[in-house]
């Protein structure tokens, strides 16, 4: 990832000549882009750096831009091998956008942009946090079974609290730009892992018992 912090470069749309911010499409007159045949870079798609610092509203103002030109009802026409081709751009900015929206997503990206272990690669997470899991879990089957609201919200709380601090580090790590070395890509890696067992509990924690619990 040595050229992380380097922007992308606008090209120049091979019909209006206009510069264009994503290789996607055109804004201006509505050209259809190509993508490389064998990867994409979700960032370049819109025009980004290669940062876990993204500016949410203006990826959203750019993605709903690029929508609307590549839609396949308005740039596929009646030519079947330009609808597929919109079709295909779709999926991919859609696909692009969902990763770089979501902060835990769009740092495991940028781990698999740096070449860092993947989660069926790299399994591992601090032994005292299967037991914690473990206890919680029983928690939570136990407050649902029994109709204990109140003693689910706390759980909800704690459990919010713990993910939103791995959250925290996992941004900590992503940041570490110019330091990506195996030893940052492993701790990610073992951060990634771990939001997931805090993102699992949550869903476990039915959402309607605990607005009952605050409605009270």
């Amino acid at each position: 990832m040595a050229d992380q912090h380097k922007p992308t470069l606008p090209t120049r749309c091979t019909e209006c000549r206009q510069l264009m911010d994503s290789p996607i499409a055109c804004v201006t007159c509505g050209t259809l882009g190509q993508l490389p045949a064998d990867t994409f870079d979700s960032f370049e798609l819109f025009g980004l750096r290669r940062s876990y610092d993204v500016d949410l509203e203006a990826l959203h103002r750019r993605y709903l831009a690029l929508s609307r030109v590549i839609h396949p009802d308005i740039a596929g026409g009646e030519a079947s091998q330009q609808r597929r081709q919109a079709l295909n751009l779709s999926a991919e900015l859609n696909l692009a956008y969902e990763t770089l929206r979501d902060p835990v997503a769009r740092a495991q990206y940028m781990l698999s942009l740096a070449g860092g272990p993947s989660a069926s690669e790299m399994k591992i997470v601090p032994p005292s946090l299967l037991g914690e899991i473990l206890v919680l879990r029983e928690a939570i089957e136990e407050a649902r079974e029994s109709g204990d609201t109140a003693t689910l919200l706390t759980l909800k709380q704690e459990i919010t609290a713990k993910r939103r601090a791995t959250l925290e580090k996992i941004g900590g790590l992503a940041r570490q730009m110019e330091c990506w070395s195996g030893d940052i890509r492993r701790q990610l890696r073992e951060q990634l892992n771990i939001i997931k067992y805090w993102s699992s509990l949550l869903e476990q924690i039915p959402a309607s018992l605990v607005e009952t619990s605050k409605a009270g």
